[in-house]
């Protein structure tokens, strides 16, 4: 006799399979008199929702890894709540795998992954890891891939198109009147970094602005380096684009510290759009990612890799928010 599964249960019960999902995983998020009906479609039906139990026995799951360097930034945080908001709507349970920046971590993820049998997995940006591992071993052929161009056009990818996020803070403060706009990067060695990186050099150049690069010292907190580089130009920037929202914090932080302000003494702009720069004081002037839809694609390009279709590449739009941490030049 076939295992019942999932789909067994949602067409018994004539709801959708995340309906189900949600009865076992999530029950407040259902209605009760829906709930007792899925539960006790399922026990007529003898299903039981024990995913790692299921996997061994069907040799496939309904766990979606999410791999992520690390939860200190935010922008992780709100990438995996929305990711796994859109992984329950499609009928997944999320799986959240942090590196650390560990490269044996990954390895030990690799081989767990490959025991659950996921049916596919999505890297985060910024996280170290090898890609060929995971496609080979963990998910033959189905790993997606978030905020980060591949050179494998195999492997799908829905990124946000930095340079068009970068031109979009160039053209707000030159609307203000800046015209000695410097960068703050942040960590150095991975794609998003890069990306915007090249993305400021080329507005730069485009707007015959001399570029300027705030960096910290290596093993130097980014806030105080930052700073203390700001404070060593010969012609201080009026107005700086933070490689993301925590460097733009932490510069922030710095500058009153000593006394000045923003945007007073600096304009600065962040990237990444979190909702915690709406609480910050000033409240931060950001390039938000389309959070929401980051994880959403994903869930939605990983089905598409399941059901046979090609390798799909969607790159989103950036929007600015502009508040107040920037203002117009005053001479």
């Amino acid at each position: 006799m076939a295992e019942v599964s999932i789909d067994d249960v949602a067409e018994a019960a004539g709801v959708h399979r995340s309906t189900v999902s949600r009865a076992f995983s999530k029950p407040d998020a259902v209605r009760a008199a829906t709930r007792e009906h899925v539960l006790r479609v399922a026990a007529e039906l003898g299903y039981s929702m024990n995913p790692l139990a299921q996997a061994l026995r069907r040799g496939s799951s309904n766990l979606i890894p999410l791999i992520v360097p690390d939860m200190t930034n935010p922008f992780f945080a709100e990438l995996a709540r929305t990711t796994a908001a859109a992984a329950e709507a499609h009928g997944y349970q999320l799986m959240l795998c942090i590196t650390n920046g560990d490269t044996g971590q990954t390895a030990d993820y690799v081989s767990a992954m490959h025991s659950m049998y996921s049916p596919f997995g999505i890297v985060a940006p910024s996280t170290r890891v090898n890609l060929e591992a995971l496609r080979r071993y963990a998910f033959p052929n189905r790993v997606v891939v978030i905020d980060r161009v591949e050179d494998d056009p195999a492997v799908p990818t829905v990124t946000v198109d930095s340079a068009r996020g970068v031109d979009l803070a160039f053209d707000h403060l030159l609307g203000l009147g800046h015209a000695n706009i410097a960068y703050a990067p942040g960590i150095v060695g991975t794609y998003t970094a890069q990306d915007r990186w090249d993305a400021y050099h080329h507005a730069a150049e485009r707007h015959a602005i001399p570029p300027v690069v705030l960096e910290a010292p290596p093993g130097a907190e980014p806030g105080p380096g930052i700073v203390d580089h700001w404070m060593r130009e010969p012609i201080r920037p009026t107005a700086v684009i933070a490689s993301n929202d925590l460097i733009a914090f932490a510069m922030i932080s710095e500058l009153g510290s000593r006394g000045l302000t923003v945007p007073a003494d600096l304009s600065v702009v962040g990237f990444d759009g979190l909702d915690l720069g709406a609480q910050f004081n000033p409240r931060l002037t950001s390039v938000r990612q389309p959070i929401t839809d980051l994880g959403r694609i994903a869930i939605e390009l990983g089905e598409a890799l399941l059901a046979g279709g090609p390798p799909d590449h969607v790159v989103l739009e950036p929007s600015l928010l502009i508040r107040s941490s920037t203002q117009e030049l005053r001479s």
